[in-house]
């Protein structure tokens, strides 16, 4: 039974793993714009209002709002640069296709410059030229450094963001549903700032940069969104 447990699940495990690797701009995204809105705007709220109800509705307010937003705007940005990408591919393909058409030594000169010797020049342009796909693909990731704008089809890329944005944001409503509005501000601080700095970290170790410096920088960036929420909170207070 365990054997046969994973070998179910393994792959879907790892296909999980490759789609969340997919669209780690989504996920990293959305994760932490949702921890530092939620945290800063409910931070606002808790100071402003002294009422964890009113703190509550407003966090649950804006996780949901912005959980559809966020994702609208990344299906329809997604979609969009998705649709450039593939115009300017057709576009590419059309001229380039026309000018290996009539010019074969284009393909030629292009591998020369590669530092391929004549001999390999000629054995590389003959099977090129057998494959038009093949070509292109070669020409646009070369000379063009053309890449598709996004890992996976906008609408997964959507789904995605709102996901993640919602799972954030709920993980910083966490201590206002179990503690008292005076303990539940410092937990969320403290909560939202560990969750932040081991994002940083995750995402060091994928850009290969140094996971300590990206964790603080993360840290930073909630303290400073929480600490503008307050100040907004406390002003509303004073002048009320």
């Amino acid at each position: 039974a365990v054997k046969l447990n994973i070998q179910v699940y393994y792959p879907l495990c790892m296909k999980f793993r490759k789609r969340i690797s997919t669209n780690i701009r989504e996920v990293v995204f959305g994760l932490e714009d949702s921890f530092v809105s939620t945290m800063g705007a409910v931070s606002g709220v808790a100071v402003g209002s002294g009422d964890i109800h009113a703190v509550l509705l407003a966090g649950i307010v804006l996780v949901a709002v912005e959980a559809l937003s966020m994702s609208a705007g990344s299906y329809l940005s997604s979609k969009a640069a998705t649709e450039l990408y593939q115009e300017r591919a057709g576009q590419d393909a059309s001229r380039v296709l026309a000018e290996r058409l009539t010019d074969t030594e284009t393909l030629k000169q292009f591998f020369a410059r590669k530092g391929l010797s004549a001999k390999e020049v000629a054995l590389v342009n003959t099977v090129v030229m057998k494959e038009r796909k093949m070509w292109l693909k070669e020409v646009q990731r070369c000379e063009y450094k053309m890449s598709p704008a996004v890992g996976d089809t906008p609408l997964v890329a959507a789904l995605i963001m709102g996901v993640f944005y919602l799972v954030g944001g709920i993980l910083v409503l966490i201590p206002y549903f179990v503690l008292p509005l005076a303990l539940a501000l410092p937990a969320a601080l403290l909560l939202t700032a560990t969750l932040l700095f081991f994002l940083g970290v995750w995402k060091a170790s994928l850009a290969g940069i140094n996971r300590v410096q990206s964790g603080m920088e993360m840290v930073a960036v909630s303290l400073g969104a929480a600490l503008i929420g307050m100040a907004i909170g406390y002003g509303y207070t004073y002048f009320t």
